[in-house]
């Protein structure tokens, strides 16, 4: 009798697990083996790193890290993006990368101990956390965690899916501005420091006397963008798969500018990422009459903002 009633329910699943891959139907066991993998790599490459090779071994190793770490953390904020998980319980995993990222990057203690004007208190605090320099990697991951879940929160305030559109436009034009003429451009010439810190940075950097545009840091914005995307995309039910995926090629791309414009102070990496993901799903934009005309207002007006905003510098 036990045995019929368990062969019913397993032949009433089956059909739509076999819809489903594991990482969907797991999204939080998916998520710690994102992590561990994307952990296992980096420590693996940096021990590699340590070992005398040849300038293309090394070039060769560091592009397969850079590859494989940034596959990994897009596949990590996609499993969490699935993940149903309450607003509270959002608010304190946050607040639990933030901790774990101090810890495991003590600059940001330093950093922090500056902006709040007790410089000497923050640099105690910095010494005091620094145990070994590969406890740096464990911040890249704390920093995506970070990044993710601040991103699910800022997803609630999207209350359809085709606002990712006017979203993506007004925060890609921000980003733009802010890197080259902003804040970020302003760090990068008087606070490289900081810059790095609140960035993943790759394990294995490309030797320098190999021309290798690749991408080997990411800001914590950049991965809080696409977590709320993608959030966004399962929630509404697009195609959140495909997005990232998109995202994935459109950020290996992205550092070929650099052929182009080799003395950028830096490149905005949402541009590349919002192309990305509202483009694989760009069949779900789709607005009424009224709602164009008011994006159309919205557009020029923020287009006349970010004019005037260079026209300045």
């Amino acid at each position: 009798m036990g045995k019929c009633a368990v062969s019913e329910h397993a032949e009433s699943v089956t059909p739509q697990a076999r819809r489903l891959r594991w990482s969907e139907r797991e999204p939080a066991a998916a998520a710690v083996a994102y992590v561990l993998s994307y952990l296992l790599l980096s420590i693996g490459g940096q021990a590699a790193s340590y070992v005398r090779l040849p300038v293309i071994a090394l070039a060769l190793l560091a592009l397969v890290v850079a590859i494989g770490t940034l596959l990994f953390s897009l596949l990590l904020v996609l499993s969490i993006s699935r993940l149903r998980v309450r607003a509270w319980a959002e608010v304190a995993w946050l607040f639990g990368m933030l901790a774990l990222f101090v810890f495991a990057r003590p600059d940001a203690a330093a950093i922090v101990g500056r902006w709040l004007g007790d410089p000497a208190g923050g640099k105690r605090i910095a010494e005091f956390l620094t145990i070994t320099p590969e406890q740096a990697l464990i911040g890249n991951a704390a920093l995506i965690l970070w990044a993710v879940f601040l991103g699910r929160l800022v997803s609630r305030v999207i209350r359809e899916g085709k606002l990712l559109l006017p979203v993506a436009v007004v925060a890609s034009i921000a980003d733009t501005i802010t890197v080259f003429y902003g804040l970020v451009a302003h760090m990068v010439r008087e606070a490289p420091e900081v810059v790095r810190t609140f960035s993943t940075q790759a394990p294995v950097p490309p030797p320098s006397a190999v021309s290798m545009p690749v991408l080997t840091s990411v800001g914590l914005g950049d991965f809080l963008f696409l977590a709320m995307f993608l959030t966004v995309a399962v929630r509404y039910s697009m195609n959140a798969v495909k997005g990232m995926w998109a995202a994935l090629v459109a950020m290996l791309v992205a550092p070929l500018a650099f052929l182009v414009w080799p003395e950028a102070p830096g490149m905005p990496g949402l541009p590349f990422i919002s192309l990305a993901v509202l483009g694989a799903n760009w069949r779900h934009l789709t607005f009424t009459r009224d709602e164009k005309r008011a994006l159309t207002v919205v557009g020029t007006l923020v287009l006349a903002v970010s004019a005037w905003v260079l026209w300045r510098h």
